[in-house]
């Protein structure tokens, strides 16, 4: 593979060389033997939560199979940006711009017949970030994430606003409604559930649909940011391995230094161990970070769509106390 192969590829969304959601634990011997018949001497993995397993599972076997003894980095690269010991993953900023578009396109549908909401659904596993931060772009009324699950009274409770909402409403302010939920959000109340819940309730004062736009969120063009940060980080990795190349086997196995996963943590690119990373970091039940450094701006949406608290509500039929 030369330059000439290459340099066409920043323009595209995907992979180019193809991508795979096998683990070596499927075959371990038989993938220790592939690292062994073709000599390879690092590695650089991207992906996301299925790649960061990889790595872990690659890690955690090399007291039994020496191949695995070799500097290994991985470049976080998922929609869902759930990958532990980062805050931002490639390919999430170019989904939340084609989210946003679609989500613009349908409030604006909204509007055009004054007294309508909109539930649409989102991707992002079982991580709320793709929701909570499309639901702040364009000024969604509830955002709903795996993290906070759904009930019954905070739907009543939402339901009621979406009633007060447009009863108030006068002249131009009859715009849309929208609500994002997360796909994982709730086993029991789906995206169409909600939706067929709010028109029941409604009495006709006010119309609800539902909107999927699936696999719209993976495609398109990746984003400058995306674009910037794949590079950025993607040298960097090849640098760390660079310098991780002259050490022995022996001294991979001990120091644990040379398994790391590459993220970005406020304004700095880190390193963090692999190992230190699985144990403090990572909830693995979820398969997302223990500590989502975005849960914060779940409450901004919250405050500024004027979406009530639990404690603001009578819990019997969700009208504010």
């Amino acid at each position: 593979m030369s330059w000439l192969d290459v340099q066409g590829w920043v323009s595209r969304g995907g992979s180019e060389i193809g991508c795979n959601r096998a683990l070596p634990s499927d075959d371990m011997p038989k993938t220790a033997w592939c690292f062994e018949k073709y000599k390879i001497d690092a590695l650089f993995i991207v992906g996301g939560f299925e790649a960061f397993t990889a790595v872990s599972e690659l890690r955690k076997a090399r007291t039994e199979y020496p191949a695995f003894r070799i500097p290994i980095a991985l470049l976080p690269a998922t929609i869902s940006n759930n990958v532990p010991g980062t805050e931002y993953s490639i390919g999430s900023d170019t989904c939340l711009n084609a989210l946003v578009d679609y989500c613009d396109a349908i409030k604006q549908s909204a509007s055009a017949s004054r007294r309508r909401c909109f539930v649409v659904e989102t991707q992002g596993g079982k991580s709320g970030y793709i929701a909570t931060i499309a639901g702040l772009s364009i000024g969604a009324t509830a955002v709903y994430t795996p993290e906070e699950g759904i009930n019954i009274k905070m739907l009543a409770r939402d339901i009621e606003h979406l009633r007060t909402s447009f009863a108030k409403d006068r002249g131009q302010a009859k715009a849309g409604k929208l609500i994002l939920r997360n796909e994982h959000a709730s086993e029991t109340y789906t995206t169409e559930v909600i939706a067929n819940m709010i028109k029941e309730e409604a009495h006709g004062r006010f119309e609800s649909r539902h909107a999927i736009p699936g696999h719209v969120q993976q495609g398109g063009t990746p984003s400058p940011m995306d674009r910037c940060r794949a590079i950025r980080l993607a040298v960097r990795c090849i640098e760390f391995l660079e310098g991780a190349a002259g050490k022995s086997k022996g001294d991979a196995m001990t120091d644990g230094t040379d398994c790391v996963v590459i993220g970005i943590k406020g304004a700095s690119v880190v390193f963090g161990s692999m190992e230190k990373v699985e144990k403090e970091e990572t909830n693995w039940k979820d398969r997302r970070p223990k500590d989502e450094s975005w849960l914060e701006l779940k409450t901004i949406v919250d405050t500024l769509s004027g979406r009530p608290k639990p404690g603001d509500c009578c819990d019997s039929c969700g009208r504010r106390l």
